[in-house]
């Protein structure tokens, strides 16, 4: 799968929008490449607790760069992948399925830390 764009998790959009290193690097490297992309899940996760600046900095973000929505596609796709690790015993929100579905759906990498949110084996994680 040839990779379009590089999503990141609501978990990197926090800490590069707080400055901290590697994060901020690396947001600003694929800001500066025009490959980043948003999920509208990422989109209200960071929102619900964003102060007003943050959230005008993301409103920057948003109006450069794509902003997937959850469409049929990435819902039927988030299903599968929640069922089936269910069916595993294993419980993923269904949120972090969603952004999951949006890269394997749009052909994003995924920029994340927390790895075992997103075990799922058809998308490309990059780890912090």
């Amino acid at each position: 799968m040839e990779i379009k764009y590089n999503l990141i998790d609501t978990n990197i959009l926090i800490y590069s929008m707080a400055g901290k290193d590697p994060y901020a690097s690396y947001l600003r490297t694929i800001i500066e490449d025009a490959s980043l992309a948003l999920s509208s899940i990422v989109v209200a996760e960071f929102l619900s607790k964003s102060t007003e600046k943050e959230g005008q900095s993301l409103q920057l973000l948003i109006d450069e760069f794509p902003v997937f929505p959850v469409d049929t596609h990435v819902a039927i796709k988030a299903a599968i992948y929640r069922k089936a690790f269910l069916k595993k015993k294993i419980k993923l929100p269904l949120p972090d399925c969603l952004i999951a579905a949006t890269c394997f759906v749009n052909k994003c990498s995924l920029a994340t830390f927390n790895k075992s949110d997103y075990p799922m084996k058809d998308i490309k994680v990059v780890m912090f």
